[in-house]
């Protein structure tokens, strides 16, 4: 029998909504638990592919993306635009001009020979008379530097084939060290160097090509075959830049090519 004025009191009730809440937290937690297993999932699967990623190995990245003649590498290349010169004997050093010849030489190999170079001339119509001949060939070479002098050998022919490097040059190869006298310039298509069937070799500094500043550069003039009608060859170059010019010119026709180093 009740008391009157009070609520009745039923004890299921009571047990009903205090035994079920720790299970309904119980359950509320696990579904929270299991939201946070993906993000957990994918919070690891991001971490473990970052530290993948890293562990990744370097891939070789050459020292320059030109050639150098003091750190080259695979990879590398040099890229040079045309120049064809007139009366090499003329003091008029102006009597040349550029080309739409560009030759690029990449350096694509190193075995137990040196530095292996393929050089190949790219052209638009015609090309000048001196690049006619096997004019869509390409040349492979080694760069081989010894004793502080760059050596040009053939890779699988009896004799050089290229367009930039000469034979009186690569048969002598190119000293790399700093020449320290005479001082000469770069003027037009030559050098201030008198007129001489010989060898000689000075250096320039301060000189600027295609915007460029070359701080101090190596010439070398190696004009002895002309005393007996052959080619004469002229280098300018250093060993962080490597050629940044190369010419060659008859004694007959006082005429020649050669090629500037683009800019990078």
């Amino acid at each position: 029998m009740s008391t009157p004025g009070i609520a009745p009191t039923d004890s299921s009730v009571k047990i009903h909504h205090f035994t079920n809440l720790p299970v309904a937290v119980y359950r509320l937690k696990g579904k929270i638990r299991n939201m946070k297993k993906p993000v957990i999932f994918l919070a690891l699967f991001v971490a473990l592919f970052a530290c993948k990623k890293e562990r990744l190995p370097d891939v070789p990245v050459p020292a320059s993306l030109r050639i150098r003649f003091d750190l080259p590498a695979v990879g590398q290349a040099s890229k040079f635009i045309g120049l064809s010169g007139e009366e090499y004997f003329s003091s008029n050093n102006d009597l040349f001009e550029y080309s739409d010849d560009t030759l690029r030489l990449e350096i694509v190999a190193k075995d137990a020979n040196g530095f292996k170079v393929k050089e190949s001339l790219h052209y638009n119509g015609a090309v000048h008379e001196y690049l006619d001949w096997e004019k869509d060939s390409v040349y492979l070479y080694y760069l081989k530097i010894s004793n502080d002098t760059l050596r040009v050998i053939p890779a699988g022919a009896p004799f050089l084939q290229s367009r930039i490097f000469g034979y009186q040059m690569t048969h002598h190869g190119i000293p790399l060290k700093k020449i320290l006298s005479p001082q000469v310039e770069i003027d037009g298509w030559k050098t201030s160097f008198n007129y001489c069937e010989c060898y000689r070799t000075g250096y320039t500094e301060n000189y600027t090509l295609f915007g460029k500043l070359y701080e101090r550069l190596n010439v070398v003039v190696e004009n002895s075959p002309m005393a007996l009608d052959g080619s004469g060859e002229t280098y300018v170059y250093d060993k962080s830049s490597g050629i940044v010019r190369a010419s060659t010119y008859g004694w007959w026709t006082q005429s020649g090519y050669g090629w500037d180093l683009l800019p990078e």
